[in-house]
């Protein structure tokens, strides 16, 4: 059984540029009720010897360990590699050997925050790197920090992800934070919801998750999407064949909602997107949707529209999926 459980996949401590130590991200994380995060700082693996059973206990949070290689061509986010891998002479034409070092040592590679103002105002945030293997890669940060759609960066990113879709390669969503400091103000955040084998918490499922595209983002809202049809129902991430289908999203609006309900966040309709371009959208009345069309080759998702606080209107992205392919 797959059950959704959120996590923070972004994070800086004392080890590299952050303000927090690791039990103080620990536990400032565990306030805003995630089940897990990654430890990803900048170019540094040693805070991840901090991460203790007992704290993990304490705080009933789980760190997957990671690092952000933190370049001049982009910056990668680096999950659960069982040794070190040498990234300081990654260059644009050897990204591929690099992504298959981290695969062979098990882990997991996501690409941060690829449309960040370059030089010369912030030297290698941007994505330089010229990547052929794209099955290498897992997900990509579709939204940096919070408050996310208010940033350039992140509108900027969804037409390069939607292309890279369009070209065939799969590759899941997630929304960090990049978080570097305990808050001083409230914050619209996000989470991203990762697809656990029997909703348990630990690197290797956060990994597979990643691996196998089940995932999506959200400002607050749950989303479950599923495609219906005579071979069965498939998920985020998985594969469908072209044709008749029916897609079924079902929301909820119940967990963590004392992180999000000062927001007013709201959702007033459910868009199915295919290979890039609106299908169709409904009203969101609470209950259950569905969309009964036929399905071409390629990609799906559902997006999650509405208002919030800190929005322009009724057009806000609320949340947004993984996809599920269609053959």
């Amino acid at each position: 059984m797959i059950c959704y459980r959120p996590f923070e996949l972004h994070n800086h401590t004392q080890h590299s540029d952050g303000q927090f130590t690791v039990p103080g991200l620990m536990k400032a994380a565990a306030a805003y009720g995630y089940a897990g995060i990654a430890l990803t700082d900048h170019n540094a693996v040693t805070g991840n010897a901090e991460v203790t059973p007992a704290l993990e206990t304490e705080t009933g949070l789980r760190v997957i360990p990671g690092i952000e290689w933190t370049t001049f061509y982009g910056h990668l986010l680096v999950l659960g590699c069982d040794r070190f891998i040498d990234w300081r002479f990654v260059t644009p034409d050897t990204i591929d050997t690099a992504l298959q070092e981290i695969a062979d040592a098990h882990g997991v590679a996501g690409i941060a925050h690829p449309r960040e103002v370059g030089s010369p105002l912030m030297c290698g945030c941007n994505w330089e790197f010229r990547v052929t293997r794209w099955d290498l890669v897992s997900y990509i940060e579709v939204w940096s920090q919070e408050d996310p759609m208010s940033r350039t960066k992140n509108q900027l990113v969804m037409p390069w992800y939607d292309g890279l879709l369009n070209q065939g390669h799969r590759l899941a969503v997630s929304a960090g934070r990049d978080w570097h400091a305990p808050d001083s103000k409230a914050h619209l955040l996000t989470a991203t919801y990762l697809g656990l084998s029997e909703g348990e918490v630990n690197t290797p499922n956060t990994l597979a998750a990643l691996r196998a595209g089940r995932t999506y983002i959200t400002l607050g809202p749950t989303v479950d999407l599923t495609l219906w049809q005579e071979e069965g129902c498939f998920g985020l991430g998985e594969t469908a064949s072209a044709g008749q289908g029916e897609v079924r999203v079902q929301i909820g609006l119940d967990e963590r909602q004392a992180v999000w309900e000062q927001w007013n966040i709201e959702v007033k309709t459910v868009r199915l997107v295919v290979n890039g371009e609106t299908a169709a959208e409904q009203p969101f009345t609470g209950a259950p949707i569905s969309f009964s069309r036929e399905l071409p080759r390629g990609w799906l998702r559902a997006e999650l529209r509405g208002s919030h606080a800190r929005g322009n209107g009724d057009g806000e992205i609320i949340a947004l999926t993984s996809p599920i392919y269609l053959a």
